[in-house]
């Protein structure tokens, strides 16, 4: 974690350009990915029709269901839902998908209690607040997660197009990243990435380059894909990553290194009422030096290390699009950690919201956005250009 205080505030009007920016983007890849959802629907009527026997089967089947329960269903999961998560799933006749949503809000509820004991009864102790901090935060996480999935279900009744399609060989980034932060002066950058895959195994890295002040942030990484297949449904990686940022304006720069264990899981898998949605999860730990331009010491005078954790809930647009909803248990980054007052300060990491989709009539051309907040506000909107994706049937 870098604690600085340097700088000068923002605008708010800044902000407020940069919000509207984003949302327009968000408006735009929405209906993008809403028409190419179209198009694909129509080429998995076949897949539909399996999962609809895997649903009869397990149990979890909405048929038969009278009309008025699947109409009430939204209506319960928004009133009920909050305090007995599954409850709009019950309603909408997806029982098996309500049991495991209320057995999974009851883990995130132990979870939470665990985490947030533990911080009291320690007083934050500077050896056990990372771990009880992690435990509440992931407790939160499923907490939420268990009662998002339960609207969702009780929204879509298991119709939802949206399926994890293939990867594409590889894919360029580039685009626009607005920061506010209260402790530094920079704000406006432009970030470039790459992506390619190589059998079971994927090369990246990335780029942030401030163009109003003395701030550059590079990253490289290898995964190694362990389970699943190459595409975009459920998987395991392996991933090890390095990052550099220098802050020039205020005399530092950090090295990290990381290795991480992450995975993506699609919830139909938990039930059929669920398809088109999933969940990824993250745990790694990794080491952070910290330099002094000053003492010209190099990025070794300082160090510790870094627990990594993340935990996200997100929808398939179409094949090929998908938005995702996490938080993110770092602090080390542009974003930095999520202020608050009580025990737990300084010990959290950073809310992020992104969404990326292809154009239907120039399927190799798309854009991406996002919306992250830590102790920085930080919007973003990317164009993306990629291979044609190969078909991956282990992307199913």
């Amino acid at each position: 974690m870098i604690d600085v205080t340097l700088g000068r505030p923002r605008r708010l009007r800044a902000v407020r350009f940069a919000f509207a920016s984003v949302a327009l983007a968000w408006a735009l890849g929405a209906a993008t990915a809403h028409a190419q959802g179209s198009a694909a629907a129509r080429e998995d009527s076949a897949t539909e029709a399996e999962a609809r026997t895997e649903s009869d089967a397990s149990g979890d089947a909405p048929a038969p269901c009278p009309r008025w329960r699947r109409r009430l269903a939204p209506v319960v999961s928004l009133l009920a839902g909050p305090v007995v998560h599954g409850a709009g799933s019950l309603t909408g006749c997806h029982r098996l998908t309500g049991r495991r949503l209320g057995i999974a809000q009851g883990v995130g509820f132990g979870m939470i209690l665990l985490g947030g004991g533990g911080l009291a009864l320690t007083g934050a102790a500077r050896r056990t607040v990372a771990p009880f901090a992690m435990v509440g935060a992931v407790g939160v996480g499923s907490f939420l997660i268990s009662w998002l999935a339960d609207v969702y279900a009780a929204i879509t009744d298991g119709k939802a197009r949206g399926r994890p399609g293939p990867n594409a060989p590889w894919e360029l980034r580039l685009g626009y990243r607005y920061v506010h932060d209260p402790h530094f002066d920079h704000g406006s950058f432009l970030n470039a990435g790459i992506g390619a895959w190589l059998g079971e195994q994927r090369l990246f890295a990335e780029v942030d380059v401030a163009l109003d002040a003395n701030t550059q942030r590079a990253r490289v990484g290898y995964a190694r894909r362990l389970l699943g297949g190459t595409g975009r449904g459920s998987s395991l990686d392996l991933t090890a990553a390095a990052t550099y940022q220098r802050f020039g304006g205020d005399g530092f720069s950090s090295l990290s290194g990381e290795l991480s264990v992450g995975g993506r899981v699609d919830l139909a898998a938990v039930g059929s009422a669920l398809v088109g949605s999933f969940v990824e999860g993250t745990l790694g730990l990794g080491i952070q030096g910290i330099g002094y331009e000053a003492s010209g010491g190099g990025v070794g005078q300082d160090g510790h290390g870094l627990l990594l954790m993340r935990l996200g809930w997100g929808l398939y647009l179409g094949r090929y699009g998908e938005v995702l909803l996490a938080y993110d248990h770092r602090r080390d980054g542009l974003e930095g950690g999520l202020s608050i007052d009580s025990v737990a300060a300084g010990n959290l990491g950073f809310l992020e919201l992104t969404g990326r989709g292809f154009f239907e009539a120039a399927p190799r051309w798309g854009i991406a956005g996002s919306v992250t907040y830590g102790s920085a506000w930080i919007v973003g909107l990317s164009l993306l250009h990629r291979a044609a994706p190969r078909e991956d049937h282990d992307a199913r």
